[in-house]
């Protein structure tokens, strides 16, 4: 392929991408490797920025239509794609965290929205002590889904500049 069909290509890839979705995107890249030839994979791979191994599934798909059906409108996987729910995955991760924070519960029982003292990244330090895999950040999410805000430490007696009193 010469440098000028190269600039086309590259100029069609960068118009056309960003519009698509992953499984379009896929089954796009995969085409214009197929209509290359040989070395398309790696110069659409070059080009696009998506790995070979992703060119070359759509190439499969591309080929055998019969074993990959067309997705549902709006959808870009197949049903059951993706990561699975922590949840899922290490199904007593809920309950070892409602038992760590039921100690530390706070605010008014009246209200729906109780408070743990307990800050994110030492909730996750006992969860991964008691052997589960999890994050900081999910362990703020499963802590919103069971009802929980954080207490925000906030001091009733602000400091006050010096500077600002007259």
């Amino acid at each position: 392929m010469n440098r000028k069909d190269t600039i086309i290509l590259q100029t069609r890839i960068n118009t056309i991408l960003p519009t698509l979705n992953e499984h379009q995107r896929r089954i796009y890249l995969a085409t214009e490797a197929k209509t290359i030839g040989p070395g398309g994979i790696s110069l659409v791979s070059r080009l696009s920025g998506i790995t070979c191994p992703t060119i070359t599934a759509g190439i499969k798909e591309l080929n055998n239509p019969a074993q990959n059906p067309p997705l549902p409108m709006g959808k870009s996987r197949k049903k059951g794609g993706g990561r699975k729910p922590l949840t899922k995955t290490q199904p007593n991760l809920l309950a070892a965290l409602t038992d760590l924070v039921a100690p530390h519960t706070i605010g008014d029982p009246m209200q729906n929205n109780p408070q743990t003292n307990k800050s994110l990244r030492s909730l996750q330090k006992s969860l991964n002590q008691q052997g589960f895999q999890v994050s900081y950040r999910v362990v703020g999410v499963m802590l919103k889904q069971l009802g929980y805000d954080l207490q925000v430490n906030k001091n009733p007696y602000p400091r006050t500049s010096l500077l600002s009193r007259s």
